[in-house]
């Protein structure tokens, strides 16, 4: 988001500088207005308070450029907390965001809205993020998979009374990988809290083939998430935990030792029923 180049703009602030940055954050000129939003982001990087420029920054959210974008958003996940009722004023851009022809800017304004840890937003997440978790872009429902796991501990009872968790376990069978990992982590997630469900993540034989089948194709964390769940399993007989322990073994030879570790874990978990 910010490159090397961008080193300007941590330079020191001067008297009136705020007065300054108000201004060019107001301005028609889109590229002073990006510049003068890396200027806030810099400043609350190196810890100096801008929040009294809430309201201008978050007015930069109606645009169609990615990076400004960004930068907004990140700018009102430092400072939404402490300005709650300023924070609702954005709620009406991250609903339309996140039916934004860009599945990028989608997956953004979902992934924003589970890291803007406010009570008073939470309940406007939910058309958004029922919507995302079936997006047609598999990069969307994993961004959503993850941010109902935010939700749940923000909000276990709306969780649960909106069905989010019906929607993660069918996207255990997502045709996408990555999209399955990231459903396995988020179950994974609400399973250890301590406001979660006792039934919130039960491996059966059928679920834990297609976790296996996503296994072959997911990335190394992807991989190491399927793997840790797989763990739990309880094998029906020792044909099948013969089978578990066979699709599994490969993951011995993983250059990452996290995958290798994982898949020990499953294994051993295994030998009780071989």
């Amino acid at each position: 988001m910010m490159s090397s180049g961008d080193a300007r703009f941590f330079v020191s602030h001067k008297k009136g500088e705020i007065a300054e940055l108000r201004e060019e954050i107001n301005s028609q000129d889109r590229d002073k207005k990006k510049d003068a939003v890396k200027k806030v982001i810099a400043a609350m990087t190196v810890g100096k308070d801008v929040s009294m420029l809430f309201t201008d920054v978050v007015n930069c959210m109606q645009t169609d450029n990615v990076e400004l974008k960004k930068l907004v958003y990140l700018y009102l996940i430092n400072y939404a907390k402490s300005e709650p009722d300023l924070a609702i004023l954005a709620v009406n851009t991250f609903v339309k965001d996140s039916q934004d022809p860009n599945p990028l800017i989608r997956a953004l304004a979902v992934r924003t809205m589970g890291c803007i840890r406010v009570n008073k937003i939470t309940e406007y997440l939910c058309d958004p993020l029922q919507r995302t978790l079936g997006d047609d872009d598999p990069y969307v429902r994993k961004t959503a998979a993850i941010c109902v796991s935010k939700l749940f501990d923000i909000n276990p009872e709306l969780v649960e009374d909106r069905g989010f968790i019906d929607q993660l376990q069918e996207l255990l069978a997502d045709n996408n990988p990555m999209v399955v990992a990231n459903a396995v982590a988020a179950l994974a997630e609400i399973r250890d809290n301590a406001h979660s469900p006792c039934s919130v993540f039960l491996l059966d034989t059928n679920t834990v083939y297609k976790l296996l089948a996503a296994l072959n194709e997911c990335t190394e964390w992807g991989q190491v998430f399927i793997l840790d769940s797989l763990a739990s399993y309880s094998a029906r007989d020792e044909r099948d935990a013969e089978s578990v322990v066979e699709r599994v073994t490969p993951r011995l030879q993983h250059a990452n030792c996290a995958v290798v570790l994982s898949a020990v874990k499953v294994i051993i978990s295994q030998l009780e029923v071989c």
